[in-house]
């Protein structure tokens, strides 16, 4: 067996991308008025980095790290999946059964180039909660725009 078919290479968010991704959804939570908290995952759904705001409430800790999961899992943002699986109550049931599969918004897949296409690579994902659903989608977005800021994205950081 030759070495390209006996390993698998992944891309992932660095630690100094992660941190960076914090950064900017507690900003953007602080600009909204909000505490929330945190997660930021590598692609494999294990967790990089995570803040718990103060104020924020506790059972939003879990609930971040799973939108993150949920996120990087199925490559798509959380937000998506009502309207999704709208005419799919089966599917749906089944889904939101699973402990970790959490289908509300503000989950968000990380990718490079920063597009939303099944083949470009996931290389984490971020998960954000403990505002309104739309205030922890702006906070995971502003995560997201961090990550793929050139300084983030570089070789040398780790």
């Amino acid at each position: 067996m030759s070495n390209s078919t006996s390993l698998y290479q992944i891309q992932e968010l660095s630690a100094d991308s992660a941190l960076a991704m914090l950064q900017a959804a507690r900003a953007k939570a602080g600009e909204l008025g909000v505490a929330v908290c945190i997660s930021v995952v590598g692609p494999q759904g294990l967790p990089l980095a995570s803040l718990r705001m103060n104020g924020a409430p506790l059972h939003s800790i879990d609930y971040a790290a799973n939108k993150a999961y949920t996120a990087v899992s199925f490559k798509r943002p959380t937000h998506e999946w009502d309207q999704r699986l709208a005419n799919q109550t089966d599917i749906k049931q089944a889904l939101a059964s699973h402990p970790r599969m959490l289908m509300l918004g503000g989950g968000l897949p990380v990718q490079l180039p920063a597009s939303v296409d099944a083949n470009t690579p996931v290389i984490g994902a971020v998960g954000v909660s403990g505002a309104s659903v739309q205030q922890d989608i702006e906070c995971a977005e502003a995560a997201v725009s961090a990550a793929l800021q050139p300084a983030a994205c570089s070789p040398a950081a780790n």
